[in-house]
This record gives C-alpha cells, structure tokens and sequence, in this order.
C-alpha cells in the first residue's frame, strides 16, 4: 500500500509539473495575450451557446474550428492535434492538445447569430516559448579584472546578474550600475535545426579590481524562471616578494649557463689545437711536388758540362 501511495504521488507531480494554457475568448475589447510553454496542454475557451455560430481563424488564413448551435462542423487537425475528436468541445472549451510553436499567432473569433449578425469579435495573439534552463555561471580570473558568464537556453531569455544583493546587470532595461563594469551581451545561437529547439544565450560582464561574494545569475521569460547562485572568489595576484624570487632564480640560472658555455667552447679549443699545427706543417701538397721537379732539373743541368769534358 506504501509503494502504490508513492507511485500516486509522483504521478500527481508530474502532472502539476506540466501545467497547462488556458487562452479566453470571452473578452471583446483589444488584442489579449496567452502565453505558454511548449509541451503544455493547450485550451481555448470559447463563447458557450446553443444558438450562435463560431468561427475561430488564426493568422487571417488557416480556419481552425467552425462549429454551429455548440456543435463541430470542422476543425484543423494540423493545430488540434488530439485522438479523441468528440471530447474536443465541450462547454465552449477547445483542447487543442500539446503546445508546439506552430500554435503560437493571432486568433481571431467571430460569433454570430443563427441569422448572421455578428454578436462578437475578439482577437488573442497567442505565443509558445520554450522554457528557460537551469543558468551555468563561471568566473575566469585576467591580470586586472574578473570576468564572469552566464547562459541559458529558452526563448527571449533575460538576466538579471547580482553580487550580494547589488544589481550589476539586468537585460531588459540594459541597466548598468557599476562605474568599474564592462558589460557585453552576445547570442551564441541565432537559428535553430527545429522550429520547437530552444535557442542558447549568454550574457558576460567585466569587472575591475577585487571582489568578493555571492552572485546570483536570474534568467527569466514569459513562461518561466530560473536561478543559480555561487561565490564569487577574489582573483590571486602574485606578490612582489615572489616576483623578485622568481627573477633573481632566472638570473642564476642565466649565469650558470654562461660558464657552462665558455667551459665547453674552452675545451673545444684545445681539442683542435694538434691538428691546426699538423695542416700548418704540412702545407699544400701541390706545392712538395712542384720543388722536387725542379730539383731534379737542377742536377741535370749540373752533370752535362762535365761529361763533355771526358770526351
């Protein structure tokens, strides 16, 4: 009996969770305004006679129900998406099913009398958001400031960013109350693959200097409303005891490398020394044979005077 209590329980939720729209078609003067979110059920509520004539068109040219004397004479089943056609209209409520956003435009009803006359005329623009998604905040640290995002996905989604209960931004009105602050706000997704998928947005603020505490990112629309909060750190900067650590360990290190080189280059040096005195001994061997060849030339002329004298 507990486990079937539980399992009720949780049905009863789901069912609160999804929620539904409820659009009227009773008010006769200007233009009404329903919003909802896309996978609620959708109801209209219509004028509920027995003796009248309805007609409910939608952007000027798709007729979605014409129904006489309380009765359906037809209906456009692109737009009333349901099973069960007989349970659409009951009391002068329409269930058109799961909220899409083809059902989002401007309704237009006429009610006449059985004779023709036009009794009203009422005009409800209609508009189906994807809802907003839980925020994601992040805070990146720079030599000067704190940079800080946050995104959401849904339809025409606003934000409204706080430090310890402050206003830094809010999108709606592009409030900026900060001096130091640098605000940019950039749409990463302008077009989608689906007409039902939500768009992705984020808003990114700049911050000079130091701060500290809790900052809390709100994004909102029409249909829904979300919020995350985290603290925002002080971003670390290095001191100027480790700065000069750190210069005089790269100077050392310079220096060491210095005299590791000239060591190096010292006994390269002497390595090389022998074979520069053996080259310059030895000399070009073009020349060794040039002077023996005029060696042997001189002791020739040297030895003919001689032996003509023998003779």
């Amino acid at each position: 009996m507990k486990h079937f209590y539980v399992i009720i329980t949780a049905l009863a939720a789901t069912a609160l969770a999804q929620g539904s729209i409820e659009c009227n078609f009773h008010e006769a003067t200007g233009t009404q305004q329903c919003y909802g979110a896309v996978g609620e059920l959708l109801f209209f509520h219509l004028p509920n006679t027995a003796d009248t004539d309805v007609r409910l068109k939608k952007d000027k040219k798709y007729m979605i129900l014409k129904s006489y004397k309380n009765q359906i004479e037809s209906l456009h089943e692109e737009y009333v998406n349901h099973s069960n056609q007989t349970e659409l209209y009951t009391k002068g409520r329409l269930e058109l099913g799961k909220a899409t956003k083809k059902h989002s435009g401007d309704y237009m009803l006429h009610e006449y009398t059985i004779k023709g006359t036009l009794i009203r005329k009422v005009n409800v623009h209609v508009e189906i958001e994807a809802p907003v998604s839980k925020p994601a905040v992040s805070q990146t640290c720079s030599s000067e400031q704190i940079n800080i995002g946050c995104s959401s996905e849904g339809d025409g989604v606003e934000f409204r960013l706080t430090l310890d209960g402050n206003l830094l931004i809010q999108t709606r009105d592009n409030g900026q109350f900060l001096n130091s602050s640098r605000v940019n706000i950039q749409s990463l997704t302008e077009t989608r693959t689906t007409q039902d998928e939500p768009s992705l947005k984020y808003v990114t603020i700049s911050l000079k200097g130091q701060l500290a505490g809790s900052l809390t990112c709100i994004v909102w629309n029409n249909v829904s409303k979300e919020e995350t909060v985290i603290q925002l750190k002080i971003c670390t900067v290095p001191s100027l005891q480790g700065i000069s650590i750190l210069v005089v360990s790269v100077a050392v290190t310079a220096s060491f490398l210095a005299v590791l080189l000239g060591c190096i280059l010292i006994i390269l040096r002497k390595n090389q020394t022998p074979s520069a005195v053996n080259e310059d001994v030895t000399g070009n061997p073009e020349e060794d044979v040039i002077y023996a060849h005029v060696r042997i030339i001189q002791n020739t002329m040297t030895t003919e005077p001689n032996s003509q004298i023998s003779t």
